[in-house]
């Protein structure tokens, strides 16, 4: 895809404005010095995590959701002129809370029961809830406290967080279907993210972001194939299994490691290495090999190679929605959604396959093989100049996520853009309330006096 911005305006367009908004200030009122001394931006570092709805049979990807926070403490006193300081340190606590998630309501979920009662044998050694407290595979629970990283940014990774069904989320908010025939789940949760001295227990500061987390739609095609009979279901894939690897995974005498003489649990990145899991190297089954292939290369290359998947959708390969989620989610939901590409008769708006190129074109190039890396996945520069993408960080994704920039490269891409996938401004409401309460503007962070006292209060282009 070529390059179809100019410089000038590309790097405006990344923030969602024209170029050379500072200009617009000449005249006006100066800036106030005025606010409050810390802020915090919160963000997910995806914009859409997946989880199966079950677990008894066999695992695709476990809850694990990762939050992200940067903690400014602003200069209103003048002090530095007006320089704001990242504070990473012992002098402040940065607490999280998934606010429509608790124990309780997640004990008794019968889906998300089906993984606590799976989880210890799919992750040998893991507990799901000691003492009732939920946990994820990663340490980390619904509530807690973040840890500080050493380049400047706060982190909570792996909150098993998990499509709502309880009385916590409205009726309104309940937009994904359930592909089991379930009720409606709310799939945009609320992360309450507040920053506490830690000399006097003050609360300095404190967000809303958007924990996002669906149900794929594995189901959508999996359960009719086998008359909605989930076991059914996980038989006829570990036969189809069986024809191309020789291994049945479904079969008990195969894999059967509670030791109750039924089909499952398993999980895939068990064999199938899964950078998604946090694991370099598969972990394997007693006896059996592991795959020389990842879990994302014959995931999606089982399905856009086959011949009877294609009869039932020849257009697989661009049909995102198809199997990430669309049933409700619509998770891609960004201001690229609004953006034109391409000119004449091949002018579009922008989509999935725009950036990441559609599974032809992955397969083909070998991505998959080296899946969640920012060697296979697209950077903002493709379509933009002088995004300031460096990829320093020893971060999980591609370049966006592993990308600090700004004043001396201090500033995480997401907490002024905002998570993949939901960039500001986001067609999701609930994605723009932080830049709303920051700035007064749903456009990614862009008035100066946000964080530099004493510098423009109106929305402008700052320098990556």
């Amino acid at each position: 895809m070529k390059k179809i911005y100019s410089l000038s305006f590309a790097a405006a367009l990344v923030l969602g404005v024209g170029a050379y908004a500072h200009t617009a200030d000449a005249g006006k009122p100066p800036p106030t010095t005025t606010g409050p001394e810390w802020i915090i931006m919160a963000s997910n570092d995806l914009g859409m995590h997946c989880a199966c709805p079950t677990s008894q049979y066999f695992l695709l990807l476990p809850p694990f959701n990762t939050l992200r926070a940067q903690v400014i403490k602003r200069d209103i006193n003048m002090v530095k002129t007006g320089t704001p300081t990242v504070v990473a340190d012992s002098t402040i606590r940065v607490q999280y809370n998934i606010v429509e998630n608790t124990d309780a309501n997640l004990a008794t979920d019968p889906y998300f029961k089906t993984w606590m009662d799976s989880a210890p044998y799919l992750f040998p050694g893991f507990v799901p809830a000691p003492g009732g407290v939920i946990m994820g595979i990663a340490g980390k629970g619904l509530h807690g406290t973040m840890d500080a990283q050493p380049l400047g940014w706060y982190e909570a990774k792996g909150i098993p967080a998990f499509p709502d069904v309880s009385s916590n989320s409205t009726t309104a908010q309940k937009i994904m279907i359930d592909p089991l025939g379930g009720p409606n789940r709310n799939p945009y949760l609320t992360g309450n993210v507040k920053v506490y001295s830690t000399a006097t227990g003050a609360l300095l500061a404190e967000t809303n972001n958007t924990v996002p987390v669906a149900f794929g739609g594995c189901c959508t095609c999996h359960l009719p194939m086998a008359n909605n009979d989930a076991l059914a279901s996980f038989k006829l894939m570990g036969s189809l299994h069986k024809a191309s690897s020789g291994i049945d995974f479904a079969d008990p005498a195969v894999i059967d490691l509670n030791h109750d003489g039924l089909p499952g649990p398993i999980r895939c990145s068990q064999c199938h290495v899964d950078a998604a899991m946090g694991e370099t190297v598969a972990p394997g089954y007693p006896g059996l090999p592991t795959s020389k292939y990842t879990f994302s290369d014959v995931l999606h290359r089982w399905h856009v190679q086959n011949p009877k998947v294609l009869a039932m959708d020849p257009n697989l390969a661009t049909n995102c929605y198809k199997c990430h989620p669309g049933n409700g989610v619509n998770c891609y939901r960004d201001h690229h959604t609004n953006k034109l590409i391409g000119s004449g008769p091949n002018q579009h708006l922008v989509w999935c396959t725009d950036c990441h190129g559609d599974l032809n074109q992955r397969v083909a190039q070998g991505q998959l093989l080296d899946p969640w890396s920012k060697n296979t996945l697209p950077t903002c520069t493709k379509c933009h100049s002088n995004t300031g993408e460096n990829a320093i960080l020893p971060a999980f994704g591609g370049s966006f996520l592993k990308s600090m920039a700004h004043k001396n490269d201090k500033i995480l891409c997401s907490t002024c853009h905002g998570s993949p996938h939901g960039l500001n401004p986001s067609t999701l409401a609930k994605d723009n309330v932080q830049n709303l309460a920051l700035q007064n503007d749903s456009r990614a962070i862009g008035v100066c006096n946000t964080c530099h006292v004493g510098k423009s209060s109106s929305y402008g282009t700052p320098l990556h």
